[in-house]
C-alpha cells in the first residue's frame, strides 16, 4: 500500500498537468488527422479552385482563409471556406485545388492535405509534453523509493 502512496505523490506533485496537457495537445492533433483520414477514405475527390479569400483580423494582425467553389459529381456547385486560415495565404485566388467532400454532404468538404503541418506540429508538441511529465514523474517515483 505505501508504493501505491508513493506513486500516487509523486504523480500529482506536478508532472499530472503536463501529461494531461500534452495529451490534450496530442489528441487535438490526432483527431483533426482522423477526421482528414476519413474525409479521404469515404469522400469523392473533385478538382477546385480557389475563389475568394476571407479576411479576419484581430491584434496579432489578421488571416486569409481561401473559399473555394467545386462542382460534384451530380454537377452542383458548391462553394465553401476553409477552416484555416494563415498568413501570408496559402493559396492565391484562381488556385487549382483538390476538394474531398462527401457525396451526402458537400458544403461540408475540404481542401485535400490541407491543415497537415498544424496537426503533425500538434501531435509532436503533444507529444514531448507528455513524455517530458512522464520523465519527471519517473523520476520522481525513482526518487522516492531510493529515500527509503
Amino acid at each position: 500500500m505505501k508504493i501505491i502512496k508513493q506513486i500516487f505523490t509523486s504523480f500529482i506533485k506536478g508532472p499530472v498537468y503536463l501529461i494531461l496537457f500534452g495529451l490534450i495537445f496530442f489528441g487535438i492533433g490526432a483527431g483533426l488527422t482522423y477526421k482528414q483520414s476519413s474525409m479521404e477514405q469515404e469522400g469523392t475527390q473533385a478538382p477546385g479552385e480557389v475563389i475568394s479569400l476571407t479576411t479576419s483580423c484581430d491584434d496579432d494582425g489578421c488571416a486569409y482563409a481561401p473559399i473555394v467553389s467545386f462542382k460534384t459529381r451530380d454537377g452542383i456547385t458548391v462553394t465553401f471556406e476553409s477552416i484555416y486560415s494563415s498568413n501570408p495565404p496559402a493559396y492565391d485566388i484562381g488556385e487549382k485545388v483538390t476538394v474531398i467532400y462527401l457525396p451526402d454532404m458537400p458544403e461540408k468538404a475540404g481542401i485535400k492535405d490541407e491543415g497537415m503541418g498544424f496537426r503533425i506540429v500538434f501531435m509532436i508538441v503533444g507529444g514531448l509534453i507528455t513524455c517530458v511529465g512522464l520523465g519527471i514523474f519517473s523520476t520522481r517515483v525513482v526518487k522516492s523509493f531510493i529515500r527509503e
